[in-house]
Parts: structure tokens; sequence; C-alpha cells
């Protein structure tokens, strides 16, 4: 596991609740976290300012922060930081409605596109926020379809067992199968929960049928998750950042704090 975490953005007065959240990191080998701030030149000596009111309780949450100014936007930031200090997880924190852009792009697939590590999106507005005893990772939705994406995935969400009290997997399915498929699917349900099991994770698997997106995040509210995390692939081409991957249109949807894991 990795020793040093981003967190990012671009809102004027950001909350401490997103960061309490994930005070767990530090016990499963997290040390180190950078405030990087990007935002406009007036709104810089607020945020400076909870930055270093935040520092105080990160060290007793055993991490140490510093901090980083960047002039450009949000998703040049954190790309910038991430080649150049080493970090093994992001987390970006801004207003999803208000990054749109023309023609379905955002900074949610900049940054699928360009990323290296896992990131973390969660939206400005916080009312999916769920206090927790263990934070943003004690009811975590895995939605899955086997793919090398989802395996390294699963690999990740397994690293931060001590963090996760409840795991749903769940399967979309948006066909009819057949009797063969059907086994075959829940045969691999049955073995990804055993894995799980296996962790000291609590798990159990769903299947849901209909428009993969829309059922995920049906999913999420039905299982009252605390995040959503799913794989993805880096260095994606212009037209499959164009068009939408499932895992963009989860995360630009769901109001739930949403990890996407980059397979590489």
């Amino acid at each position: 596991m990795g020793r040093k975490i981003l967190y990012a953005t671009d809102i004027s007065k950001p909350s401490f609740r997103v960061l309490e959240e994930l005070s767990g990191l530090s016990n499963i080998g997290f040390e180190e976290i950078i405030f990087l701030c990007t935002m406009e030149k007036e709104e810089k000596t607020t945020i400076l300012e909870l930055f270093e009111q935040w520092k105080e309780k990160l060290n007793n949450y055993g991490l140490k922060a510093t901090i980083r100014i960047d002039p450009g936007n949000l998703s040049n930031g954190i790309l910038n930081t991430l080649h150049e200090d080493g970090i093994s997880f992001a987390i970006a924190h801004f207003n999803k409605k208000k990054k749109e852009m023309l023609f379905g792009g955002s900074i949610v697939r900049d940054l699928v596109k360009a990323a290296n590590v896992p990131i973390l999106i969660v939206d400005k507005d916080e009312t999916a926020l769920k206090f927790t005893s263990k934070g943003m990772f004690e009811r975590v939705l895995f939605a899955t379809d086997w793919s090398p994406e989802s395996e390294k995935t699963l690999q990740f969400i397994l690293g931060f067992k001590e963090l996760i009290s409840e795991l749903d997997i769940v399967n979309v399915i948006h066909e009819k199968l057949t009797v063969r498929d059907l086994r075959q699917l829940m045969r691999k349900l049955r073995e990804t929960r055993k894995r799980c099991l296996e962790h000291g994770i609590d798990a159990e698997y769903h299947v849901y049928a209909g428009k993969t997106v829309d059922e995920i995040i049906l999913a999420a509210q039905d299982y009252n998750s605390t995040s959503i995390v799913m794989g993805t692939t880096s260095g994606q081409s212009f037209k499959d950042i164009f068009t939408g991957k499932h895992s963009c249109n989860v995360v630009e949807r769901t109001p739930v704090p949403a990890l996407l894991v980059p397979f590489s």
C-alpha cells in the first residue's frame, strides 16, 4: 500500500468532513497528505487558512500534511502533482455540476484518461456523506464485470479490508441469459464473495438487470453504500472518453463518493 495521498479542491470553503471520513487511511499505511489548492487568488487565502487548521487534526490521525498552490485548473493540477510527487491515492473534491462542459466532456473524464492511481471523486454537495465508525469505506459497493479492470479493483479493495465492514458485489445484466450463462454468473459471484470472506470482509452479492449506470446507482441507494468502487482503463482513446464509459457516467451522476481504480 502506498504512503502518500493527494487531496485537491477548487472549492473556496471545502468541508473537513471529506477528510474526516478518510481518517482511517493512516491505519493501512498512508502517512502523508498533500493539499492542492486550485482557485482564484482572492479565494486562496481562505482555503489556506482552512488547510492550516486541518493540519493539526490530521496529525492526530497520523497523517503529515503539506500545502501546494497551483494556478491552473483542477484536472491539470492533479495530474501534475500525481506525476511529480509519487502520489498513490488521490481525492478530487469539486462541484461536479459546475464542471459540465460542451459535448459531454468533464473533469472526471479528463482524470480517467490520464491518471495512473486510484482517484476518489467527492461532490461539493456532501449530502451523501454518511458518518460511520469506519468512514467512507465502511459500506462499499463494488460494481464488477470480471474484466481485468474489475480484478485489479478487487485487489485494491482487499487492501482496504481493515476499513470495510460490508461489501456489496454487484453485477448488472442487460440481456437475457441462458441457463448456462446464469450458472457461470452465479459461480463468479460466489467465488468473488468467497475471496472477500477469506480476507475478513463481510460480503454479499447481488444481480441487477437493466441499464448499467442506472442499476449501479440504484444498488448504492438500496444498500445505503458509503462509497462506490469501480475499475476503469487509463489512457483511453478520445473516442472512448467522448462517448463515456460506465464508470465515468456513474461518477458524474451519483451523489455517493466514487472511487475509480485505473487499469494500465
